[in-house]
């Protein structure tokens, strides 16, 4: 799978990511909370739409959960509790402002976090594709 796929699903759980960051810290000043505030505000924006999207393009809801911890699991785990809160802490002590610092830091991170969430996608369409090769039929879920 290519690039424009890769955007074409990710892209728009990324607006929805920044939009809940940025919602997030808008109150906050102080870097650490707004370390914190943005990557749970980024984390709901960009799973809601990721499940909002799968599910109304005709995923049971178990199934895309499924699908998304196989996705996203290990990038979400080292992004979460490491890469995210500490680049968006580290670009807004060192830019001085929450927003630019938001931002910056939640850029730096996507790097990491989509070199391995790539993986997950595409062993899991691996996976998918195989299945379908084996039956004729797509799995269910």
């Amino acid at each position: 799978m290519g690039v424009r796929a890769w955007l074409s699903r990710y892209a728009p759980a990324e607006a929805a990511g920044i939009t809940g960051a940025l919602l997030a810290t808008a109150p906050l000043d102080e870097p650490a909370a707004a370390a914190i505030a943005g990557t749970v505000g980024e984390t709901v924006g960009f799973y809601a739409m990721i499940f909002a999207r799968d599910v109304r393009a005709g995923g049971r809801p178990a199934a895309v959960v499924r699908d998304m911890v196989l996705e996203f699991g290990p990038a979400e785990l080292l992004d979460t509790l490491l890469v995210r809160p500490g680049a968006m802490y580290l670009a807004t002590r060192a830019l001085g402002t929450t927003t630019t610092g938001v931002v910056v830091g939640k850029l730096a991170a996507d790097v990491v976090f989509y070199a391995v969430a790539i993986i997950g996608y595409e062993l899991r369409r691996s996976r998918v594709a195989a299945s379908k090769d084996l039956t004729g039929e797509p799995p269910p879920g």
